[in-house]
């Protein structure tokens, strides 16, 4: 066997320890009993997150063409892509909203 099909065999198991499931086709990330499955990852992101949010809220407002005006466009781009796969509903089950 290869170093690469070691290598592509840890990959593997290291996806699916996560949560991740290969549908013969793609990647499918973990959700509902997989997250639920390792909570600690979940309270990570959510953490990062929240700090992402914060940092957003500062940047907001800033000069056209600055350093900030890149920054607050690529936070923007990671907060939604996270928020449509974390609450794809577009509310927290259990939340108010």
């Amino acid at each position: 066997m290869s170093t690469i099909d070691r290598q592509r065999i840890t990959a593997v198991r290291a996806m699916e320890a996560l949560g991740y499931a290969f549908t013969g086709i793609e990647w499918k990330g973990p959700g509902g009993a997989a997250a639920a499955a390792h909570p600690s990852l979940v309270d990570e992101a959510d953490a990062m997150h929240a700090l992402l949010v914060l940092r957003a809220d500062k940047l907001e407002g800033c000069a056209a063409g600055s350093e900030e005006e890149a920054e607050f466009a690529m936070i923007s781009e990671i907060l939604e892509d996270y928020e449509a796969k974390r609450w794809p509903d577009g509310k927290v089950p259990g939340g108010k909203g």
